[in-house]
């Protein structure tokens, strides 16, 4: 499953368009498309389900990010030079002088010397387990039960098809990469299903519209359980846990009150999820200049605070600027 063998049948039907279609659906699994996204889905179409998918792709990109940090295994580009590397988006800050050095039969596992050889490079970007394809499989197979529309289904089952297919051909990922990205995220749909996607839980959260800050289930996963993650993952990354936790406070404070309905004009969708667009790129962008003049950009923790900020000025003041300029309605406490 670390051969490139596969990855090089892919390649030999390389033309321009394919790989420019390729580029394209993999660009559907980066982060940047995601925030775009779910900013548009939770504030022009549904507050509830848009905070659900902000959570389940927070957690498994946390996951997975733990799990390619763990094995710390090397990307089919990384150990053959004969493979072209395709992506235009991830960084290639390594390079090696390794000629078809991935494994030599489906299931054994990579050189001891390519292992050693890159565990030691810096700015590695591993690639076990693939985190488009754990993405794609929970947020896409979770989107499918939220939306269960037919036109939406046929979309999600496409790009979890093509999106880990992509990830092949562009030669950054092994097909066990692929594999094993696919069980994990097959595992965190899981969670969220058993969690709050079966039909009594889902029904049960979709009815409700306050939210209390106590000690509960929901305080606990979104509030405390994530600064686990903090020990675990390397600290380039904290902005999971740290949005894990702001969204999830920002929601929290918002439900004290009651979780805004979907309702409104399209012009109150648009305005809301333009509300949201400049308020997060804003409260970013002046976030950072104030720890670059205090001097602690950079700073594990500052960062960390930083994006919790961030998570909580996009789920809570959000929303309730939008009901205060008439472009949302308060739900009721029962």
């Amino acid at each position: 499953m670390f051969q490139t063998t596969i990855n090089h049948f892919l390649q030999s039907f390389e033309s321009p368009f394919l790989t420019s279609f390729m580029r394209f659906i993999t660009t559907l699994g980066y982060m940047e498309f995601f925030i775009f996204f779910l900013l548009l889905l939770t504030f022009g179409i549904d507050y509830k389900k848009g905070f659900i998918l902000f959570q389940v792709l927070l957690w498994t990109a946390a996951v997975t990010f733990i799990g390619k940090n763990y094995f710390a295994l090397p990307r089919p580009f990384h150990v053959d030079s004969t493979l072209q590397f395709l992506d235009g988006q991830l960084p290639d800050e390594n390079t090696f002088t390794f000629s078809e050095r991935g494994a030599k039969s489906f299931w054994e596992p990579l050189p001891a010397d390519v292992l050693e050889v890159t565990r030691k490079a810096e700015h590695m970007e591993y690639g076990f387990p693939s985190g488009h394809s754990s993405i794609a499989i929970a947020f896409w197979g979770t989107l499918l039960c939220l939306f269960r529309q037919r036109w939406v289904s046929g979309i999600c089952v496409a790009l979890m098809i093509l999106i880990p297919i992509s990830r092949l051909y562009l030669g950054v990922h092994f097909l066990a990469d692929v594999l094993g990205g696919i069980a994990l995220g097959g595992l965190c749909w899981y969670i969220a299903y058993l969690s709050i996607l079966k039909s009594n839980k889902r029904q049960a959260f979709f009815q409700q519209n306050h939210y209390p800050i106590a000690l509960n289930t929901y305080s606990f996963f979104l509030l405390l359980l994530p600064l686990v993650f903090l020990y675990l993952l390397p600290s380039k990354v904290y902005i999971l846990p740290a949005f894990i936790v702001g969204s999830g406070l920002g929601f929290l404070l918002l439900g004290q009150k009651g979780i805004p309905l979907n309702e409104g004009t399209i012009l109150h969708r648009l305005g809301r999820t333009a509300i949201g667009i400049l308020l997060f790129i804003g409260m970013s962008f002046i976030l950072k200049k104030m720890l670059e003049l205090v001097g602690m950009e950079g700073q594990a923790v500052a960062e960390f605070f930083k994006d919790l900020l961030s998570g909580l000025v996009l789920f809570w003041l959000v929303g309730e600027i939008a009901i205060k300029l008439g472009w949302y309605r308060r739900g009721k406490i029962v």
